[in-house]
């Protein structure tokens, strides 16, 4: 499983790969509520101190929020059209 680390102000984030157990519960989101399909994928992708971020994700900055979201569906092929060469 991909792994990356990200630091912000407010401290250190792992970033992990979705589990087929995060990604498959909220697909049916993607098209019909997206922004609950990206709620749903930091809660369960995101962990600082060792702890997936949950419900925290709501106290973030929106700045940082834009970050770490950017990095998860980098690091989960999310929004990839084609193949990186």
């Amino acid at each position: 499983m991909k792994t990356k680390q990200i630091t912000l102000e407010s401290g250190v984030y792992e970033l992990r790969e979705p589990t087929v157990g995060v990604l498959f519960p909220i697909m049916s989101l993607m098209e019909k509520d997206p922004a609950g399909f990206q709620i749903g994928l930091v809660k369960g992708s995101i962990y600082k101190d060792g702890k997936a971020l949950g419900d925290e994700v709501n106290n973030l900055g929106i700045s940082e929020y834009m970050t770490l979201m950017t990095a998860v569906i980098e690091l989960s092929g999310l929004g990839a059209t084609a193949p990186k060469e």
